[in-house]
């Protein structure tokens, strides 16, 4: 499969759109430090929209499977799952239901899928539990903590419509003490966010970055104190 056809026509459209706003973010990015955590072995890509659903494919047989439109995912639990693309929908451009899918990351070390979904307006994504088909929607590919206990995921939208802006924060191991967490930026809000790193396993740190020029960028932290999540 070609780098072209893998990116696919709804994310190209975004990538198109994000070059142009942020002509500093790497190729094929939705966000101006993509991760590289949870690439499948054998895709070579570095930005976002370039991940290799072949790779992922063949490394994760017994879970995932194409047939043509349809991604089959099969859990350990015995249950199994198809997200099926939306063509007639995309064709007739309808912007709500049209969506095309691609497994475009595995986190071996804690069992968790990576599923893009490419819409008309842009593309967010899927964090599958292969034990159980859990699932949880965030705004991208997502970064470890040092420890690998957590993951954050963090975008700012580059225009006036398209999937939620924001940030979320996963759990890598399934444990009832440890809470998801999740912020969608308001459509008034004067900052759109980055992520910049991890300090240590309980801090984020982030660029908070002006909507109009009169402000000055600054960084912003994320904390864990008292096993919640505070957004300072």
């Amino acid at each position: 499969m070609s780098r072209m056809r893998a990116v696919g026509w709804a994310t190209l459209l975004c990538l198109i759109t994000c070059t142009r706003t942020h002509a500093e973010r790497p190729a094929f990015s939705v966000v101006d430090h993509p991760s590289q955590d949870g690439r499948c072995v054998e895709d070579m890509g570095r930005g976002d929209l370039d991940r290799s659903e072949t790779a992922c494919l063949a490394q994760i047989p017994s879970f995932a499977q194409r047939s043509g439109a349809a991604l089959k995912l099969t859990f350990r639990n015995g249950r199994s799952r198809i997200y099926r693309n939306q063509d007639a929908k995309c064709a007739e451009g309808d912007t709500k239901a049209c969506v095309k899918f691609q497994l475009t990351g595995y986190f071996p070390d804690h069992d968790l899928m990576l599923i893009e979904c490419g819409r008309l307006d842009g593309v967010d994504w899927l964090l599958v539990r292969a034990d159980n088909g859990d699932e949880v929607g965030i705004v991208a590919p997502p970064h470890y903590s040092p420890e690998k206990r957590w993951l954050v995921a963090v975008a700012a939208r580059q225009g006036s419509s398209g999937p939620p802006e924001g940030i979320d924060i996963i759990p890598t191991k399934r444990d009832r003490t440890l809470k998801d967490w999740h912020y969608r930026t308001p459509e008034d809000s004067k900052w759109r966010y980055e992520f910049e790193r991890w300090d240590g396993e309980d801090q984020i740190v982030l660029s908070a970055k002006p909507t109009e020029d009169t402000a000055t960028p600054r960084l912003v932290t994320i904390h864990r104190k008292k096993s919640e999540w505070v957004f300072k």
